[in-house]
């Protein structure tokens, strides 16, 4: 979620200000990619070493986990392109390119001037006959002009773990979430429809427009439309979006879960991943065998992963199965729904969705193998409890 609304806030401004100067975001990514190097110099370090007798394979991911916090927590205000005392929370030049906008976004006249949205885009919108819905585009305008995505960048940079980083995430998005829930699907389809016939200023040159039209009509939208509205109105539960608050402390938890796994050896092995070591260990043998590498294929890498990770995870500790996982996740009616809408079938309209869009924006370079019905269901299972292990959560589980 703090990667969906980083996303607003740059298209927001995209259209009037070099990217380079958002310094909000290019010094969190910084951040990002130190840490992510501790990571992984910590896992070379330990390359080749056998995970019996060896740490645990969290504990060498949490110093550059300590990392990332102690870097972003020493951002400081114009490091960020922050600035108190404007409207918005910004910079000068930032603030001037969010309000052109603004003004491109919610005060068009009789006579479409858009260079940023586009008048088909303006015209898609003031269709939808719920006035939330036609309205949403200004929402967002405003959530980025309004001080709420300056605030949002101060949270992140305050947190001290990855529990707050998230929470801060999904609480700033709570209100707009909201709002979506009430405009679920025809949310998504309006988007597709400004997004392909795009007619603003964003896009210049012949070629490019020519490039534009091409990818776009090779991109199967209506599996990303089935897909998305389908799990968006899981993760909402209904118009009201019943089910956001419940998600956001699913969120929490599983970041905190991380939390704890980095931060040393516990009595608990329930509330942490800790206990997955050994079979991410034996995954990663498994990808490093120089002699297997004909069996590294899709089918055997997801199902070698399935086994080790998500299976283990649910269903390598029956007390773990029958307690902490069954009070926090199985019974939590809004996430049961949600696994249950994430089958097969919907891992596949995914499928489609991701391989036009991976062939067509890459002009046909980048094919990814087709799934097959036994790679989709470990997918599918691997979210999914009652799927990968029914029989160690039914006598704990609750009705919905």
């Amino acid at each position: 979620m703090k990667t969906l609304l980083l996303v607003l806030l740059v298209t927001f401004v995209s259209a009037n200000v070099d990217i380079s100067k958002l310094q909000a975001l290019e010094v969190i990514k910084e951040d990002e990619q130190m840490a992510e190097q501790t990571m992984l110099q910590m896992l070379r370090d330990h390359e080749g070493d056998e995970h019996e007798g060896h740490k645990n394979i969290f504990d060498l991911l949490g110093p550059g986990l300590e990392e990332f916090f102690k870097g972003l927590n020493s951002v400081s205000d114009e490091d960020m392109g922050l600035n108190l005392e404007s409207s918005t929370g910004f910079n000068e030049e930032i603030s001037a390119a969010m309000w052109q906008v603004y003004s491109d976004v919610c005060e068009q006249g009789e006579e479409c001037q858009s260079p940023f949205m586009g008048c088909n885009c303006h015209s898609y919108f003031n269709k939808l006959e719920n006035p939330v819905c036609r309205g949403f585009p200004c929402r967002l305008a405003k959530w980025a002009t309004d001080g709420s995505a300056a605030k949002l960048l101060r949270n992140i940079r305050d947190q001290k773990d990855l529990k707050g980083l998230v929470g801060a995430a999904m609480e700033s998005a709570y209100p707009l979430m909201q709002l979506a829930c009430k405009c679920n699907p025809e949310l998504f389809s309006t988007a597709v429809s400004c997004a392909k016939n795009y007619d603003g200023a964003l896009i210049e040159g012949k070629e490019d427009w020519k490039g534009y039209r091409k990818v776009m009509k090779k991109i199967k939208f209506d599996s990303m439309i089935k897909f998305a509205s389908a799990m968006f109105g899981a993760y909402c539960g209904d118009k009201e979006g019943a089910c956001l608050g419940s998600f956001q402390n699913l969120a929490e938890e599983f970041a905190a879960m991380m939390d704890r796994s980095c931060s040393g050896e516990t009595e608990d092995q329930c509330n942490n991943f800790r206990r997955l070591s050994d079979g991410i260990y034996e995954f990663i043998a498994f990808l490093s065998d120089e002699e297997g590498q004909e069996e590294l294929t899709l089918k055997n890498i997801v199902k070698m992963f399935y086994v080790k990770v998500p299976k283990n995870f649910w269903c390598g500790d029956s007390n773990c199965a029958a307690g902490y996982l069954s009070k926090n996740f199985n019974n939590n009616c809004c996430f049961r729904n949600a696994v249950e809408k994430f089958d097969a079938g919907m891992v596949g309209e995914f499928e489609k969705y991701l391989r036009s869009f991976l062939k067509a924006v890459s002009g046909g370079e980048i094919k990814i193998p087709a799934f097959g019905k036994a790679v989709r269901t470990k997918i599918s299972q691997s979210v999914n409890p009652n799927a990968a292990c029914k029989s160690k959560y039914y006598e704990a589980a609750q009705k919905c």
